[in-house]
C-alpha cells in the first residue's frame, strides 16, 4: 500500500508539473495569409510586414491586460517586430480602448498599433 501511494504522488506531482508548464510556456501559433509580392522579412527571417489576402484575427497576449482580439481588414498591410510580435493593422471592426479611467473607440478603418514593454505592459492607440 505504501508503494502504491509514492507511485501516486509522484505521478501527481508529476502531472501537475506538466500541466503548469504546458499551460504557462506554451508556444504561440499563427498564420498569416499574405498576398503574394508583398511579404518583407526582417534579417533574422521573421515576417516584418505584408498585405493581408483575407480578414485576420490577432490575439495579442500581456500578462497587465491579459487578451485582446483585433480584427484586422484583408488587403491591408499588417506588420510585426523583430520577435514576431504584433505591431499594426488595420481595423476591420470597431474596438474600444480602456485609457486609464476612460474608453477610446477607435473605428473600423483605422490603424491600431500594439507595443508591449519588456514588463509585460500592452499599450495600444490607434489613428486614422
Amino acid at each position: 500500500m505504501k508503494f502504491s501511494s509514492k507511485v501516486l504522488a509522484v505521478l501527481t506531482s508529476t502531472f501537475g508539473l506538466f500541466s503548469i508548464n504546458f499551460a504557462v510556456s506554451l508556444p504561440a501559433i499563427a498564420s498569416v495569409t499574405c498576398e503574394g509580392g508583398t511579404i518583407h522579412n526582417y534579417s533574422n527571417g521573421s515576417l516584418a510586414s505584408c498585405i493581408l489576402g483575407q480578414d485576420t484575427t490577432v490575439q495579442v497576449s500581456s500578462l497587465s491586460s491579459g487578451s485582446s482580439n483585433f480584427e484586422c481588414q484583408a488587403q491591408q498591410s499588417i506588420s510585426f517586430d523583430e520577435k514576431a510580435q504584433f505591431q499594426s493593422c488595420q481595423l476591420l471592426q470597431e474596438i474600444q480602448l480602456r485609457k486609464g479611467n476612460s474608453i477610446e473607440i477607435c473605428p473600423a478603418g483605422y490603424k491600431v498599433d500594439v507595443s508591449i514593454a519588456p514588463n509585460g505592459v500592452q499599450s495600444t492607440s490607434c489613428r486614422p
